[in-house]
C-alpha cells in the first residue's frame, strides 16, 4: 500500500466519523486498515524470506559446483598422475622422473633406503628406481618400489651383485609378461629399426651418472645369468661374452662395433622374466662407455 493510498484512507474514514459520528465504523475500518498494512509488512517480510532462502539456495548450489569443480580437477589430477605413473614405468616414488637429467636420492632413500640407482631407458616408458633387498634376493619379485607387497614387483639386482655397479655383469631384474609390467618395454628391442635407433641408457647414482650402449638384444636361455659364470675371473667373463656371440636366432639383435668385448668392460643385463614353458628369457646387454665420476673400476682374477 503506497502513501497515497494509506492518506485516502485516513481521509474517507475521517469523513465517515464527521457525518455518521458512528465511532464503532471509525473504530472498525481502522481495525481493518491497520489488519492490511500488518498484512503488507507481513507479505513483504516473507517476500524477503523467500529471497533469503532463494540466495541461500543459489549459494548452496554454487558451493556444491565449487565442489564438483573440485572433485573433477582431483579426478583429472588423478588421471594426470596416473598417466606419468605408467608414462614413468609405474613409480612415481618422491616424484622423480630421470627425464629431467636429475635423481633426488634424498628423497627416495628417506621413502625406501634399498633404493641405490635409478634406470632410464629413452624411447621406453622404463624410468623407474632399481632396488636391492637385504632380505631376500626375491623380496622385490612381489614388492613394488615403495617397500610394500605388489605383484609387479619392483627393478632390482641380487645380493651377488656390488651396488657401486663395478661388476663385470650388473643383472638388472624387472617383469615384463604384461604391457603394464615395468619390463615391457624391452620388448621393442626385438624390433631391427628400433633397437638401431635407441642406443642407450642411462643408471644414476647417489654420485655417478654411468651411460650404456646396447649392443645386444636377444632371448637368452632360461638359467641364471648371474650364477652362470664366475664374473670374478677372467676365464669367467670370456666364457660369457662367447656365448652371448655364440647364440644364433632370427630374433637376436646385436649391434657392430662391439665384437672386441673383454672381461675389463663392464656390463649391465636388462633380464625379463624367465619364460618357464619355454625355459628362455628376454634380455638387453649395454656396456658401459661413460663414467661421469670416473670411479668404476674392479680387480679381475687371472
Amino acid at each position: 500500500m503506497t502513501a497515497d493510498e494509506c492518506a485516502g484512507c485516513w481521509k474517507g474514514m475521517e469523513m465517515m466519523r464527521k457525518k455518521q459520528g458512528l465511532g464503532w465504523i471509525y473504530t472498525t475500518v481502522l481495525g481493518i486498515f491497520t489488519a492490511v498494512l500488518l498484512s503488507g509488512c507481513q507479505s513483504e517480510k516473507l517476500l524477503e524470506d523467500d529471497s533469503g532462502q532463494e540466495r541461500h539456495a543459489i549459494m548452496q548450489e554454487s558451493e556444491a559446483g565449487q565442489e564438483d569443480n573440485a572433485i573433477v580437477q582431483e579426478s583429472e589430477a588423478g588421471q594426470e598422475d596416473n598417466a606419468v605413473m605408467q608414462e614413468s614405468g609405474g613409480s612415481r616414488l618422491a616424484g622423480e622422473s630421470a627425464k629431467d637429467g636429475h635423481i633426488d636420492f634424498a628423497a627416495l632413500q628417506k621413502e625406501n633406503p634399498d633404493i641405490f640407482a635409478w634406470l632410464y631407458v629413452p624411447g621406453t616408458a622404463i624410468d623407474a628406481p632399481v632396488l636391492q633387498s637385504p632380505k631376500s634376493d626375491e623380496f622385490y619379485t612381489d614388492h613394488t618400489g615403495d617397500g610394500q607387497a605388489g605383484e609387479r614387483g619392483a627393478l632390482y639386482t641380487e645380493m651377488p651383485n656390488m651396488m657401486n655397479m663395478c661388476d663385470f655383469n650388473t643383472i638388472i631384474h624387472g617383469k615384463d609378461m604384461e604391457e603394464t609390467d615395468l619390463f615391457s618395454d624391452l620388448h621393442k628391442y626385438e624390433d631391427p629399426d628400433f633397437f638401431e635407433k635407441q642406443e642407450v641408457f642411462y643408471l644414476y647414482l647417489p654420485d655417478n651418472v654411468l651411460t650404456y650402449e646396447i649392443f645386444a638384444a636377444y632371448y637368452d636361455e632360461g638359467s641364471d645369468i648371474l650364477r652362470r659364470y664366475d664374473y670374478t675371473t677372467y676365464a669367467g667373463c670370456k666364457e660369457y661374452l662367447e656365448q652371448v656371440y655364440g647364440i644364433r636366432a632370427m630374433s637376436k639383435n646385436l649391434r657392430e662395433g662391439w665384437e672386441d668385448l673383454t672381461p675389463y668392460h663392464f656390463l649391465v643385463t636388462l633380464n625379463g622374466e624367465r619364460l618357464e614353458t619355454e625355459d628362455r628369457q628376454y634380455v638387453v646387454i649395454g656396456v658401459l662407455t661413460e663414467d661421469a665420476a670416473g670411479t668404476i673400476d674392479r680387480v679381475i682374477l687371472e
